[in-house]
């Protein structure tokens, strides 16, 4: 601890916390004082761990409140508050002989400990010494809750300036509840009447909403912002002055919705979020561009975006008017809320203005604007935008080719020939295949198959997989033979979709492919098929599926028995007291769980025979079953277990056991 290196003090430090020396807690009290800030951070965190047990709280009350050594003041401060409330009891005991000037320290501390503080520093905010008073106003405010709040409130028509000061930002930190009769004279108080305006935001008081609004014609920026926050406060707490203000928004005069543009355009972001709402709330339509770049950062609040979609269709064309002059991001945000309003009764001028929007987005080299024209266009297209959906699609390849293609699809059902046109010709390969292949299958027809059919031997396996995928629109035969097909395929994700393509089938076509999946090299594959052939509820594959519950691989002697439950095979219960015997611990407990769960007289004594399993998780398990089976016949075979067994986990999963038999006889 006296060494000349940092570090090595600060690993000294450390070290206390396992020490057992009689010094210990003196040389704690050095290293709070050291003069690296590392060591003290260190011995901070060792006296917040140790210093109730060791008996060092007084200490370090006394080097709270000694002047030789700020650092040790501080990392004594931090250590009590840390400690919290096991340090009250000190710190009200040196309150009484600590001089003056040092017990502004104490009441410090005393806001961090709480509990039995509270009282005590209720009395010390109206000391004599405004120092003292001060911080029993800033300690009450970190304590909070109602005695607190309270005392907060009582100081808030004190003649001290710095008193009323304290007791606002104290309420304010806390976010409580204070009356308007309680801050309506500090509205006129030079010194709080910012910090009053902002306090009225937790207001429950209808007459905060008029006091609010007034205060917007003040011409001081700052306190336009602190006016849009308290504003902001009130709607998002709800409530009468809530609705009274989205009333009152309606209403406001130009001068009034003047500032809160102002602020949207100048302050810092909690007031333009809260000013941009209540610009909402009036039906602004200057305010829906900030709403727009807000919302694309995800700042806005989703109530305020609430405020949109109740404005309605309404809101359509000032949206497309702030198009042009917003940023990327926040003109796709704009379009985006636009296309969504659609849906509320909007004039079919309006739908008009909003297709032309969305198919200039969609020429955009943005990908974001591209984004959300291929998404809105889905919907509201025509079937003059399937080119420009296809081309969007090809140059945004990764980022949108799936969009362009759930765009398409949906659009062939209102327009099947233009998409087909737009189809026509595109190799349908790669990620853009992949994307499109689905429009493809959507539009049908001779051709679509034929195309459907070429892309299984397409290059890329995105698209070899939506190929097959697409296929269960072709109808169940011919779906069922090129699935089979793709069940060769080198790719195991297009193995998987032709699983489930076939599983989607009624059995009579679906279920033969898959029973020759049962014998193909990927585990991944021949698990799918046999889950799949048992939800089929095909019995003709009971011998093949019988046969994959005693495979080593863990994931196909799961499927095998979960098949075999859904088909409600008479051998399972034979074959899982054969799965006890596996060496993979995962497949011998999957087989206790189903023995568990089947009904019958000899399940307990089944479930008893993986006590002797070599894996001690299965021991485990099997001793759980049994005492959740309460099966008296049981206790012979964990009595005899018990007795042997060495791991303790086991031990105690027994023993519970045990006493669950014992409770149940």
């Amino acid at each position: 601890m006296s060494g000349p290196d940092a570090e090595e003090r600060r690993r000294a430090a450390a070290a206390l916390e396992r020490s057992e020396a009689s010094d210990r807690g003196a040389l704690l009290v050095v290293a709070l004082g050291d003069e690296d800030w590392r060591v003290r951070k260190e011995a901070a965190r060792v006296a917040a761990a140790c210093a109730v047990a060791w008996g060092l709280v007084p200490d370090l009350v006394d080097a709270l409140v000694q002047n030789e050594n700020v650092g040790l003041r501080n990392a004594a401060l931090e250590a009590l508050e840390r400690i919290g409330p096991a340090a009250s009891s000190a710190l009200l005991v040196a309150l009484p002989r600590v001089p003056e000037g040092a017990r502004k320290f104490l009441v410090a501390a005393l806001g961090f400990a709480g509990g039995a503080g509270v009282d005590r520093l209720a009395e010390l905010s109206s000391d004599r010494d405004s120092n003292t008073a001060q911080a029993a106003l800033e300690a009450l405010a970190r304590v909070g809750g109602e005695r607190a709040e309270a005392v907060l409130r009582g100081h808030l028509a004190s003649q001290d300036p710095v008193q009323r000061v304290a007791a606002l930002e104290g309420l304010e930190r806390l976010e409580a509840t204070v009356r308007f009769r309680e801050l309506a004279p500090l509205l006129e108080d030079r010194l709080v009447r910012r910090l009053a305006l902002r306090t009225l935001g937790h207001s429950e008081d209808v007459e905060a909403v008029g006091a609010l609004l007034d205060a917007l014609a003040d011409e001081t920026p700052t306190v336009a912002a602190e006016v849009a926050i308290a504003l902001g406060r009130l709607l998002a707490r709800g409530g009468a002055p809530a609705r009274l203000l989205k009333e009152r928004a309606r209403a406001l005069d130009a001068s009034t919705l003047s500032r809160l543009r102002e602020v949207c355009a100048s302050s810092a972001l909690p007031a333009r979020r809260a000013a941009a709402w209540v610009l909402l709330c009036a039906h602004d339509e200057a305010g829906l561009a900030t709403a727009a770049e807000l919302a694309a950062d995800d700042r806005l609040p989703p109530p305020a975006l609430d405020a949109i979609r109740r404005w309605g269709s309404a809101a359509i064309a000032p949206l497309l008017a702030s198009v042009p002059a917003l940023a990327p991001r926040a003109a796709a945000t704009a379009l985006e809320m636009a296309a969504e309003l659609s849906d509320v009764a909007a004039s079919p001028a309006d739908v008009a203005s909003l297709r032309a929007a969305l198919r200039d987005a969609l020429s955009s080299e943005e990908v974001a604007l591209a984004r959300v024209a291929v998404d809105a266009l889905g919907r509201l297209g025509q079937g003059e935008d399937a080119p420009a959906l296809v081309d969007a699609a090809g140059r945004f390849e990764r980022e949108l080719a799936g969009r362009a293609g759930h765009a398409l699809e949906a659009l062939a059902a209102r327009a099947p020939d233009a998409v087909a046109r737009a189809l026509d010709g595109m190799a349908l390969d790669g990620a853009l295949g992949a994307g499109l292949l689905p429009a493809l299958a959507a539009v049908g027809g001779e051709g679509a198959a034929d195309r459907l059919q070429a892309a299984l031997n397409a290059n890329d396996p995105r698209a070899r997989r939506a190929a097959v995928i697409a296929l269960a629109r072709l109808g169940p035969s011919l779906a069922a033979e090129l699935a089979g097909f793709a069940l060769a395929d080198d790719e195991v994700d297009v193995q998987l979709a032709a699983v489930q393509v076939l599983g989607g089938l009624d059995a009579a076509v679906g279920a033969p492919p898959l029973r020759l999946a049962l014998r193909a090299g990927s585990e991944p594959v021949v698990a799918a098929a046999a889950r799949a052939l048992g939800a089929l509820g095909d019995r003709e594959a009971l011998a093949s599926v019988r046969e994959l519950v005693g495979d080593s691989r863990r994931g196909v002697a799961l499927a095998a028995m979960e098949a075999l439950r859904t088909l409600d095979d008479d051998a399972l219960d034979d074959l899982l007291v054969e799965a006890l015997g596996q060496r993979d611990p995962e497949v011998v407990k999957e087989a206790l769980r189903s023995i568990a769960r089947r009904p019958g007289p000899r399940r307990a004594a089944r479930v008893a025979l993986a006590l002797e399993h070599a894996a001690w998780d299965v021991r485990r398990l099997a001793a759980e079953l049994l005492g959740e089976l309460r099966a008296p016949d049981a206790r012979a075979a964990l009595e005899r277990r018990l007795e042997r067994e060495a791991d303790r986990l086991v031990r105690e999963a027994i023993e519970r056991a045990l006493a669950a038999l014992g409770a149940e006889g």
